[in-house]
């Protein structure tokens, strides 16, 4: 039936393969547009999701905290020599801040006296200074508060060489200087890798299809899934706040499938005119057969994408949105557009005619011969292999560990980073990675009756006394620069001068800043827990109180908590979805079985390696990192990349497979008897491996390329991701799908085509 359908579809593409592409030509500008665009509409920084504390927390300090803006930058300033007490070094920081404020994006420039904690502004030596940057955009416009950003960069171009202090540094930092720079850095990746795969990609492809011509194809399709995934996430990011780390998915899961399926489709249709088809007889062919399975890959990839969705986390959702997004196109191109491409380009296909092409791709096919020959003469020996690898990988995954990546995935070399690393030397690590905690009045009352004071400064007073507390900010920051006077206090008091930026401006919420001694992930998720265990007993005299914890911590625990509780649903929805799928493809509970278990091992495989590379440092060098290696995988990493590798990973199974049973019907194994089962299922196997051997190798090398090339990339989540990828295709078609699916075919005889619920046909 599929099958049909696929052929009497492409029959009609080819009728009217000119209105066809007149309608693949029309979009093209929009794709472009939206291909070069995306990047302004993603963020670096994105929340839990809408219903969490930590973004309840970010959205009601940005709509009812005036006086705290909810963008923020810094200027920091450094010298080797001079310090802030030079009177050049106060000139040139002087002269910078009124650059900067004279710019209308921004609101304000804050800086020592007029915070009077000179601690909280000059380092201990006095070297460092740093400045506040209050940016005056509208709430949310977080594209308006990068652009602020770039402005004021390009702004204190002409400044910084006449300052008075000379060679003194002078660094924007701050999340919107992150979120502008990260931006860059992604998009630059994304670019150097698509280079990187077309060029080498179009020169592998001339030697995969001994031809020039059919190279360009793949190509084509492939940057068409590109530019159609970015350009509906460039609309949708107009709508919805999205992870920038689309932008790497998209391009590569759209460059290494679009790769993938071209070859498979266009190899299998030279290979229908090398026996004497005419074109359309070919592509009718090349349809029911390669398209079949292109078909039923692109939809198991895109069911392990989707598993993404179930966790609610705007993460995730990110990535399962650019990975669904992804395989669709890919498969709309391939499916919808290839074959009018190739009625075109047929003429050409064997251009050139090299005779050593030829004799090249007669002595591959050779290799394959005897290769599954052997598998199939010895089918113990793959599975005693697999069994030695798989044992000495696969335990590591036992001691995985997990961390929240902050700034220092950042590289070094980045202007925002800089700033970050200056603004540490001043206040510390746990400065800037608070706990905020608002605590809201819904009895009618404000936290400018002094009962209310009263309560919230005992609380407060608690919390500073707990191990891990270092420093508790909020609106009596500068009570301290006050004193009594016959009962009567004199200076600031409660709420005044700048600690009035953490009271709402309705009086009815306060804001707490609470920074910890130490940061690491495990000790600041447990003063995230602890504060919304025991804040709401604390507050228990003070009725009408709602507490809400929030800040970078909050929302780093509530994503891996969140992970991990989606986990007991996500894994066995994908496993069921992609057993069905496989089950109802090939119409065998064996194959299904043996799908889900082999990937499985595979992935295990995978984590362990991963495990030794990242977390213990094996080889993380040769990957281009430098520095001592994280301890730990990125915080993401290990769910949404069982998602990702549960669909990728079914690539190859479902082109050798469909091969395999091809045969298995054309010679009549489904109506033989028993004996003669045996031996057309052998013949199956052995003809399926022939076939394809070359194909799914070519396909996992240029689908290896493509990962490999994001390792060129600077973020360390992105080089985890682009690694872990490559690794596991390469283990999936080597190890997996050319050595263990023939061998457990073979040994599991004609009962591989086992289905109770009818006659396999």
């Amino acid at each position: 039936m599929l099958e049909r359908s696929l052929a009497r579809l492409t029959a009609w593409l080819l009728r009217h393969r000119l209105l066809v592409l007149i309608c693949a030509l029309v979009p093209l500008p929009l794709l472009i547009y939206g291909y070069l665009n995306v990047q302004s509409v993603l963020k670096s920084i994105v929340g839990s999701n809408e219903q969490a504390q930590s973004t309840i927390v970010s959205r009601k300090l940005a709509e009812r905290f005036s006086r705290q803006v909810q963008f923020m930058a810094q200027v920091t300033f450094y010298h080797p020599k001079l310090t802030a007490d030079d009177a050049s070094f106060e000139v040139s920081v002087a002269r910078v801040n009124r650059a900067v404020e004279s710019l209308g994006c921004v609101r304000k420039v804050i800086t020592f006296p007029e915070l009077p904690k000179r601690e909280a502004l000059i380092s201990s030596d006095a070297h460092t200074q740093i400045s506040l940057i209050e940016i005056g955009v509208p709430v949310n416009a977080f594209t308006q508060a990068e652009e602020c950003v770039a402005k004021i960069r390009r702004h204190l171009l002409p400044v910084k060489p006449r300052l008075p202090a000379e060679g003194i540094e002078v660094l924007i930092t701050g999340t919107p200087a992150v979120n502008l720079d990260i931006g860059k850095i992604v998009k630059e990746d994304s670019r150097r890798a698509e280079i990187i795969v077309v060029v080498f990609a179009f020169f592998l492809l001339i030697w995969m299809f001994r031809s020039a011509s059919a190279s360009v194809l793949p190509l084509v399709t492939a940057l068409l899934a590109v530019t159609s995934t970015l350009t509906v996430c460039y609309l949708l990011g107009l709508m919805w706040r999205i992870s920038i780390y689309v932008s790497n998915v998209s391009t590569m899961t759209g460059l290494a499938l679009g790769l993938d399926y071209a070859l498979l489709y266009v190899t299998r249709f030279k290979e229908e005119l090398d026996r004497g088809h005419d074109t359309s007889e070919a592509m009718e062919i090349t349809a029911r057969t390669a398209g079949r399975a292109i078909l039923g890959s692109g939809t198991l990839v895109m069911f392990g994408f989707a598993g993404l969705f179930l966790p609610d986390l705007v993460f995730p959702r990110s990535v399962a949105l650019a990975g669904v997004l992804s395989v669709f196109f890919t498969l709309f191109w391939t499916l919808l557009f290839l074959p009018v491409l190739l009625s075109y380009w047929r003429p050409t296909l064997a251009w050139p005619r090299w005779r050593w092409f030829r004799a090249s791709h007669a002595a591959v096919d050779r290799f394959w011969e005897r290769w599954a020959k052997m598998v199939l003469r010895r089918p113990v020996i793959p599975v005693v292999l697999a069994a030695v690898i798989v044992g000495l990988c696969a335990p590591n995954i036992f001691s995985m560990k997990v961390y929240n990546p902050r700034h220092e995935i950042i590289p070094t070399r980045v202007e925002a980073r800089q700033g970050v690393d200056r603004i540490v030397s001043v206040i510390g690590v746990g400065q800037i990675y608070p706990v905020t905690v608002l605590v809201e009045l819904e009895d009618g009352s404000t936290w400018k009756e002094k009962r209310r004071q009263k309560q919230i400064l005992e609380v407060l007073e608690e919390i500073r006394t707990w191990p891990n507390v270092d420093i508790v900010r909020s609106a009596d920051m500068l009570m301290s620069f006050s004193f009594n006077v016959f009962g009567k206090r004199i200076g600031m008091d409660f709420g005044e001068g700048f600690a009035a930026k953490f009271l709402s401006d309705d009086y009815k919420i306060i804001s707490i800043d609470i920074h910890a001694k130490q940061v690491d992930d495990e000790r600041l998720s447990r003063l995230v827990v602890r504060l919304r265990d025991q804040m709401p007993r604390m507050l228990g005299g003070l009725s009408g109180a709602r507490v809400y914890v929030g800040g970078r911590p909050a929302m780093s625990w509530e994503t891996l908590t969140m992970l991990v509780e989606s986990l007991p649903t996500m894994i066995p929805t994908i496993v069921l979805c992609a057993f069905i799928l496989m089950a109802m493809l090939f119409r065998s509970l064996v194959i299904s079985t043996k799908a889900v278990l082999l990937n499985v091992l595979s992935m295990a495989t995978t984590y362990g390696i991963l495990v030794l590379v990242f977390q213990y440092g094996y080889g993380i060098s040769l990957l281009g990192h430098t520095g001592p290696p994280p301890g730990a995988l990125s915080l993401a990493t290990p769910i949404v990349m069982f998602c990702v590798l549960f669909g990728v990973s079914m690539d190859y199974e479902v082109f050798l497979v469909s091969r395999v049973e091809e045969v298995w019907k054309r010679d009549g194994g489904p109506g033989a008897p028993p004996a003669e089962q045996d031996r057309i299922h052998l013949a199956a196997i052995q003809e399926g491996l022939s076939r394809t051997g070359g194909i799914i190798t070519n396909a996992a090398f240029l689908m290896v390329l493509t990962f490999v090339a994001f390792l060129s990339g600077s973020l360390l989540p992105m080089k985890e991701m682009g690694f872990a990828l490559a690794l596991a295709v390469a283990l999936d078609a080597t190890l997996v799908r050319m050595m263990l699916v023939p061998a457990v075919l073979r040994l599991a005889g004609r009962r591989t085509w086992w289905w109770p619920f009818g006659r396999h046909s």
